[in-house]
Order: C-alpha cells, then sequence, then structure tokens
C-alpha cells in the first residue's frame, strides 16, 4: 500500500456511518413529535358521546385529532367523583365513522363496568373498570 493512502474500507466508512447514525435520530424525532402532539394542553378532547349505565355510571367518548389522519378517541368512566380512563384507540379518522364502529358497555354482576369497540379494519377490544383489589 503506498504511504499516505487510505484502505479501501476507510473510503467507504462515512457511507455506512451516516445512516447508521441518521436513522435512530430520525425515529427518535418522529416519536417525539408524533407523541408530543398529543399533549393534552395542546390538542384537548372534545365529547362525542355519553352513555349512563344501569347502576348509574356513565360512559364518556372523547375525540381529537391532533395530526393529519390520525384521530384517537378516549373512554372515561365517571361514578359521583370519580373519573378513569377505561381505554383508548388511535386510527385514520374512517376506522370511526359508519355503522362499522360501534361501542357497547355494560355492568357485571360484580358491579364492574365493562365495554367493547369495534373499529373497521380493526380488531375490536375489550375495556373493563378493574376490580376493587386491582385499583
Amino acid at each position: 500500500m503506498a504511504e499516505g493512502s487510505r484502505p479501501t474500507w476507510k473510503k467507504f466508512l462515512p457511507l455506512v456511518a451516516l445512516p447508521a447514525i441518521a436513522g435512530p435520530v430520525f425515529v427518535l424525532v418522529f416519536i417525539l413529535r408524533t407523541e408530543s402532539a398529543h399533549d393534552e394542553s395542546q390538542c384537548p378532547y372534545q365529547e362525542v358521546t355519553q352513555r349512563t349505565l344501569a347502576d348509574g355510571a356513565t360512559i364518556v367518548e372523547q375525540r381529537r385529532s391532533c395530526l393529519p389522519q390520525v384521530e384517537e378517541r378516549r373512554f372515561l368512566l365517571r361514578r359521583e367523583t370519580h373519573q378513569q380512563v377505561l381505554g383508548r384507540r388511535r386510527f385514520d379518522p374512517s376506522a370511526f365513522a359508519g355503522p362499522e364502529y360501534a361501542w357497547d358497555a355494560g355492568v357485571r354482576e360484580s358491579g364492574e363496568v365493562h365495554m367493547f369497540v369495534q373499529n373497521p379494519g380493526h380488531g375490536g377490544v375489550s375495556f373493563r373498570e378493574g376490580r376493587a383489589d386491582e385499583k
């Protein structure tokens, strides 16, 4: 090898190093941007529907759209002064449109609230309040 010349592998090192460094940085910036867009102080929820169950508990469905083509729904359980989030769904707005989108809630014999949410194009999901020994 001639004096002063670099080995062949060192010539290609910048081509390998740049994507290896830029890739994770890009992913981190993407995650921070999308998650910070869903900060409740900057993008609050709006009430969509409200249903009162047999025991007087109320389920409140709320929505927000903080990024283009992303809609989030949140389901709150309210019992007198107590409030808790039962679950959330974040999809394209079309997943919350039409008759295929539906949710239902009820109260089990144990007094625990449970609900089922069905979104078109996505599997259904069950949410539940949780028993007293789980809280």
